[in-house]
């Protein structure tokens, strides 16, 4: 999968979440047609698959991987701004 194709911005990552709610919502319609409905979900599971893309790569942006004074390997939180690339 292309990692560029599923890549947001926060403003980008908000309005996707909102409009995957949205499509959420007219799921649960039961007048939907059936290809309707398949569209929606089509459209719903690229825009969770791009929300959950920018997910991760800001919990890799915020965490950092640290070994501690056994050798034990830890998190360390740290501050990013996630738009800053």
């Amino acid at each position: 999968m292309n990692d560029n194709k599923n890549c947001l911005k926060i403003n980008d990552f908000e309005s996707s979440l909102k409009e995957l709610e949205s499509i959420i919502t007219e799921l649960e319609n039961p007048e939907i047609s059936l290809d309707e409905a398949l569209k929606k979900y089509e459209k719903g599971i690229k825009l969770y698959r791009a929300c959950l893309s920018f997910l991760e790569k800001a919990e890799k942006r915020i965490q950092i991987l640290t070994k501690d004074e056994n050798g034990e390997i830890i998190l360390e939180d740290q501050e990013y701004d996630i738009d800053a690339s």
